[in-house]
């Protein structure tokens, strides 16, 4: 008479920790194979970013099956648009919110750079690969068209014994929104404040009569087509497409070509919180290039889709810390180490319908 109650009592419970094994492996922090796959995300913004960002994508797509990131590269000032209008998951800018933008936006927010990077100048001289040197004064003088030479002694004088030609010189720039432009337009600032030259997200600061180009791609287009040609792109981008690049002059007088090395020197001296101001521009850190800038992403604190605020959580923590070692494959810096412990305290108070998110377990 025992015995069946015996078997019921074993059968429940055999019942109950089924069902306790089943709500297990749906946490989306068990990190069992029925783990959290991640859901779509958008973003847009930073053509700086594109390449990272869709380095990042495919290998998170690994971790989480279902986590199709959708960036678009349509210019920083676009992806602060979208983000500002929230038709995108998250936004991207190689140029912190200015205070303009900030007062378009509308709900709390975090801000946190991804990565490093540099801008870089480049140029086509016949018979002039490599070595050229320029400092910030120099290439505001060519920007603004006072310099339009090649032979001119601002040029000649810091790069003696080699030989330049009297070739005109051709400045080729941004066209559309670009937090490249920012990063560049701010350097010259810096370097030459009489050259009437003012950071912009647009090309408008630039003198009328220069050739203009979308994009890297447009630029680098511009600056090939015609012998002594001079643009700035990213530095990822003008390594792929093979573009002769400048040395810099540093603050501390030398000359420093951009390369992963000397942009990373460069990100030591960021810190938080990120102000309209940040930058690391003209770093004095020793050996560092001094048009080196990071790229920001920006993310709403106040989620209300569970499975979009996980994704985006997971894929960002990944970024940040297993993600770090990818970025030499694409010719972009990772982020010193303190810099992204930094991001993650930002990133980590991302919420959705009031309460913390934090990464899967599987992570």
């Amino acid at each position: 008479m025992h015995a069946p109650k015996k078997s019921s009592a074993l059968l429940a419970a055999a019942l109950a920790l089924a069902v306790m094994a089943a709500a297990c492996s749906k946490s989306p922090n068990s990190g069992t194979s029925d783990s959290f796959k991640g859901v779509g995300l958008t973003g847009a913004g930073s053509t700086f970013a594109q390449p990272m960002y869709a380095e990042w994508a495919s290998s998170f797509h690994k971790v989480e099956t279902g986590a199709a990131v959708n960036y678009q590269g349509v210019g920083s000032g676009g992806g602060v648009q979208q983000f500002t209008s929230k038709t995108v998951d998250f936004g991207a800018t190689d140029v912190p919110l200015q205070t303009d933008e900030i007062a378009a936006v509308k709900s709390p927010w975090v801000e946190f750079p991804s990565c490093l990077g540099g801008v870089a100048v480049v140029y086509t001289v016949e018979g002039l690969q490599t070595g050229l040197k320029l400092d910030g004064p120099t290439i505001a003088d060519i920007f603004t068209q006072k310099v339009k030479s090649w032979s001119d002694p601002e040029i000649a004088n810091q790069n003696p014994g080699v030989t330049l030609p009297g070739t005109p010189i051709t400045p080729v720039v941004r066209a559309e929104d670009s937090g490249t432009t920012a990063v560049f337009s701010g350097w010259l600032q810096k370097e030459a404040p009489s050259s009437g030259i003012q950071k912009s997200k647009s090309s408008t600061t630039w003198p009328s009569g220069l050739q203009k180009a979308n994009g890297n791609a447009g630029v680098a287009a511009g600056v090939k087509q015609d012998n002594g040609g001079i643009g700035y792109v990213s530095y990822d981008f003008a390594v792929t497409a093979g573009l002769s690049t400048a040395q810099i002059k540093a603050p501390d007088g030398s000359y420093v070509s951009p390369s992963i090395q000397s942009i990373t020197a460069a990100g030591g001296g960021l810190s938080f919180p990120i102000s309209p101001d940040t930058n690391i521009l003209d770093s004095s850190a020793a050996g560092a290039y001094p048009i080196a800038s990071t790229t920001y992403v920006l993310i709403y604190k106040g989620q209300t889709k569970q499975d979009v605020a996980q994704t985006l959580v997971d894929f960002w923590h990944w970024a940040l810390t297993k993600g770090q070692s990818e970025t030499n494959a694409v010719n972009y810096a990772p982020l010193p180490s303190s810099v992204a412990q930094g991001a993650l305290a930002q990133l980590a108070q991302v919420t959705v319908n009031g309460k913390q998110v934090t990464p899967s377990a599987d992570e």
